[in-house]
């Protein structure tokens, strides 16, 4: 039998955390999986217009959404709804959704429990060198790989 040691506590200030560029947007993680036994992760995100999540499912967890600057459209199942400020949004496991930045840039925290989704977004991503948007010359990534990586995750992309 392993023993697990708990969670250590900890204060991270803006813009401290891991930072991911993702969906051309920056996620500095708060807390991970790694951190909390797998329970929770939570990420802020900066993303700029226009960016947001493809048509998609999760199996493993639910996500949730809390807008502090800019406004989102969210799609969650056969209903739409903009999100602002102080908005906050929750879509269930199994719950089809997607999201996508209407304001010039948006600033949002995501919650995902249990943990896990965070490994799907460094196997999209890239670790990122500087606390901006991803530059333009990132290469994505190749469609087959996204789309192991989503099956890994209990991803469903929508078609």
């Amino acid at each position: 039998m392993t023993s697990r040691l708990a969670p250590a506590p900890g204060v991270l200030g803006p813009g401290e955390g891991e930072a991911v560029w993702f969906a051309d947007s920056l996620l500095h993680y708060k807390v991970t999986g790694d951190e909390t036994h797998g329970q929770l992760a939570l990420a802020e995100v900066r993303a700029p217009q226009g960016s947001g999540s493809p048509d998609h499912t999760h199996r493993r967890e639910d996500e949730a959404w809390y807008v502090l600057v800019g406004r989102l459209r969210f799609w969650l199942g056969d209903e739409s709804r903009t999100a602002g400020p102080g908005d906050f949004v929750f879509g269930p496991r199994g719950i089809r959704h997607r999201f996508e930045v209407e304001s010039e840039e948006a600033r949002f925290l995501i919650l995902v429990t249990p943990a896990g989704f965070e490994e799907f977004t460094r196997a999209c991503g890239w670790p990122a060198t500087a606390p901006t948007l991803p530059p333009d010359d990132l290469v994505p990534h190749d469609g087959a790989e996204l789309a192991a990586a989503a099956r890994r995750a209990g991803i469903e992309l929508s078609t």
